[in-house]
């Protein structure tokens, strides 16, 4: 069976608040129950780890509404996070857990995106990827050879980008 890292920016956030509290906007919240929405519907045996901003933690509601059984862990850690903290967190759960969701931020969600795939293999139609990673976005990578040891090399791959 497959395991996947599901790396998923917030949700389009309000400006003009303390970093931490900013909360979604309209725009947001709809954006936000769409990748909910996709990313129950196509992938099972789920763990999330999320960031405890305001706007993650409002981000992973709309997942946890749809699954109510699914386990978050909020990590102050996960806040502004580079790659490699990120990465290493993300290592950390992969012990028990099969597939697991990251909820977080940039630069470092995609920073840590691009560090997992060879962009040599990126399949032309998510390209995109390359340059960037909107609010809602959800970057689907396959670990390679399910081990998540392999977390550490560039040989995963991109399976899905949804902006």
């Amino acid at each position: 069976m497959d395991s996947y890292l599901i790396l998923l920016r917030h949700a389009e956030t309000q400006i003009g608040f303390r970093d931490h509290d900013r909360k979604l906007t309209k725009k947001g919240k709809s954006e936000g129950k769409k990748v909910a929405e996709l990313l129950v519907n196509k992938y099972q045996n789920l763990r999330a780890i999320s960031s405890t901003s305001k706007r993650t933690m409002q981000t992973s509601k709309f997942i946890t509404d749809l699954l109510p059984g699914l386990k978050i862990d909020y990590l102050k850690e996960l806040y502004l996070a580079s790659s490699r903290e990120m990465l290493d967190i993300i290592y950390e759960y992969s012990t028990y857990n099969k597939n697991i969701v990251c909820i977080g931020h940039n630069p470092g969600i995609h920073h840590l995106s691009l560090s997992l795939i060879k962009k040599s293999q990126i399949p032309q139609d998510l390209e995109i990827i390359k340059n960037k990673f909107p609010t809602s976005a959800m970057a689907v990578i396959k670990i390679s050879e399910n081990n998540w040891k392999n977390i550490y090399s560039n040989n995963n791959k991109l399976i899905e980008f949804i902006t």
